[in-house]
């Protein structure tokens, strides 16, 4: 190479090298933009820069991402809310609820004593009751989560402390509920339970936007009205005041007017549904089949206490003590010297499997005592 052509080489070098770093750094910044590591080598990515994180962070982040949408897209409650049918939820004391998506668009809210649920569709809110004590506090968790309208709510039953704030969602929402409710609503005109504009006997299928509820009426197992809210692709099902996950049941099998009604929705529960977990209206966790089961198999034991103590208890005794008192009071102590025995077998087996069972069992036993009696 000639003397000549080796100055011309070396003044272009600076030239050159002044053109990549031009064209280099814009390019960089770009892919920095975009959450790529400029410098990432090997495994290692601990301090690297992706963007603007640190490339262990946002690995972390999209895996945790990715598995939030692949729950999504399967049918079910999410795994991850499954921990609520053992562990209660932390609740923030100052707003005084709890509220978490369990399943695909279906949310669970709670105070930790009542509790129900509400479906996003994409076309506005399904509401299912709207307890008194929750009252603004359920209009607070609903906007936490999604920005869109209620525009459906449902009765599960009447009694006014599931759905005593149901009046808050306004005139333009779509009042759903069994007919039964409907004409006790309307007997009761109570402006905090707005009579239902939508009506059924047996079963309604509710669609709006991509979600679906089916309601079904299986009888008074507590009240009026009673029915099943069943979410089929998230596989739950909402039935109120039918027992308590891990507790013993309100007082009397939840006040019901129909031991026949009650036994037969567990079994009906049990065998024709396809839930994950249940929400059963009161208590600080979900429900699954095995409570369900545990109620079930409680209520049974109760009935045969009741039988053996209705063997037991000598009525000519009780006649001979307190019939001088009247009818009334013969058959007063009868009943309770037989509640009494029952509730001592019962709680002999019970008392350590189920929370709060001894406040009410006497009455539990009393309820079954009539039932075995007379029904």
């Amino acid at each position: 190479m000639s003397v000549k052509k080796l100055v011309v080489l070396l003044a272009l070098i600076p030239l050159f090298t002044s053109v990549l770093i031009i064209n280099y750094f814009p390019d960089a910044e770009a892919t920095k933009s975009k959450g790529t590591s400029l410098t990432k080598y090997g495994s290692t990515t601990s301090g690297i820069v992706c963007g603007d994180k640190l490339c262990s962070e946002q690995d972390s982040f999209q895996a945790n991402t990715i598995k939030i949408k692949n729950e999504k897209l399967k049918q079910g409650v999410f795994e991850s809310a499954m921990i609520f049918t053992q562990t209660p939820p932390n609740i923030d004391q100052e707003k005084g609820y709890f509220v978490t998506e369990i399943a695909d668009g279906l949310y669970w809210l709670t105070d930790g004593s009542y509790q129900t649920m509400f479906l996003t569709t994409g076309q506005g809110v399904i509401v299912i009751d709207a307890p008194e004590r929750l009252g603004q506090k359920y209009l607070n968790a609903i906007s936490e989560v999604t920005s869109e309208h209620v525009t459906h709510f449902i009765y599960s039953h009447i009694h006014k402390d599931h759905v005593g704030a149901a009046h808050q969602f306004g005139k333009d929402v779509l009042y759903i509920a069994h007919k039964d409710t409907a004409e006790h609503l309307r007997m009761k005109n109570d402006p905090t339970r707005p009579i239902p504009t939508i009506t059924f006997e047996d079963t309604y299928t509710l669609s709006v936007g991509n979600q679906v509820l089916e309601l079904s009426y299986i009888g008074p197992f507590h009240s009026k009205g009673d029915i099943v809210i069943f979410a089929p692709k998230q596989k739950v099902a909402m039935v109120v005041d039918l027992f308590h996950p891990g507790a013993g049941p309100f007082k009397a099998f939840g006040l019901t007017k129909d031991m026949n009604a009650y036994l037969k929705a567990h079994d009906i529960l049990l065998e024709q549904y396809d839930f994950d977990v249940l929400i059963s209206g009161h208590e600080k966790i979900l429900a699954t089949k095995d409570h369900l089961k545990t109620n079930k198999e409680f209520t049974l034991y109760v009935m045969q206490n009741a039988i053996k103590a209705r063997e037991m208890v000598d009525f000519e005794q009780i006649a001979q003590e307190y019939g001088p008192l009247g009818r009334s009071a013969m058959f007063n102590a009868l009943f309770d010297a037989q509640a009494q025995i029952c509730s001592e077998l019962t709680l002999q087996k019970w008392q350590d499997k189920l929370n709060e069972l001894e406040p009410f069992m006497e009455d539990h036993c009393l309820a079954m005592i009539f039932y075995v009696g007379i029904d």
